[in-house]
């Protein structure tokens, strides 16, 4: 199993190209991402080479469109990635069966001592 625990830039997939979106934490089963604008907390598991994470996504200030929804303040969120050398590539959609989905990267931080 690939050691995927510590600190990510999430990039999110927009209309002009890699934008950054948050930070977030990995740790013992617990995800945690945030920014100026929003915060997401959750569980996630590993298999084989995979990364499935769920969660609850809270927007607290201008609340942007996400998933085809405007004005919205809290959503569940899933995300389904690979794993490859510090990046877990893959999409995230709300599980309610949209086809409203969303691109994200999550490149690995360095470890600084």
């Amino acid at each position: 199993m690939k050691q995927i625990e510590g600190i990510y830039r999430v990039d999110m997939l927009g209309l002009y190209g890699w934008e950054r979106f948050s930070t977030a934490f990995i740790q013992d089963g617990e995800f945690r991402s945030a920014s100026s604008k929003h915060f997401t907390a959750g569980t996630y598991k590993l298999d084989d080479g995979g990364f499935q994470m769920e969660g609850q996504l809270t927007q607290y200030s201008n609340h942007r469109p996400l998933f085809g929804r405007k004005k919205v303040k809290e959503l569940p969120v899933e995300f389904i990635g690979r794993i490859d050398d510090g990046i877990i590539d893959g999409e995230a959609r709300v599980p309610d069966g949209s086809r409203n989905s969303l691109r994200f990267r999550l490149n690995r931080m360095p470890v600084v001592n």
